[in-house]
């Protein structure tokens, strides 16, 4: 598990798994952890599809300041290293870009 060892210094608090757009003045990124939850421990699944609609700066801040309302579902612990839903190997082929072909 990448950063398992680091966890005695900090450790994982529920809030890293807030899911939304996270800002800093005029900065806003997507924080999307439902995509990495093998990271987390959990059995990765397949991650909801994005909304696309573009929140202001004051619908940002309101989320983050309720976060709870706002954190991605983890829901099987993995049993095994990366472990992940059934289903989800052939939704990732389907969207990954697997193969590099010269053009």
């Amino acid at each position: 598990m990448p950063y398992g060892e680091h966890r005695g210094v900090r450790a994982f608090d529920l809030i890293s798994c807030f899911s939304s757009e996270l800002r800093w003045g005029p900065i806003v990124v997507t924080h999307r952890p439902e995509k990495v939850v093998r990271q987390f421990e959990y059995a990765q699944t397949i991650p909801p599809q994005t909304m696309g609609v573009r929140l202001s700066f004051e619908d940002i801040d309101d989320r983050w300041m309720h976060y709870s309302d706002h954190l991605a579902a983890g829901r099987q612990i993995c049993l095994v290293p990366r472990q992940c839903a059934s289903d989800y190997m052939d939704w990732f082929f389907k969207i990954s870009h697997s193969f590099i072909t010269p053009t």
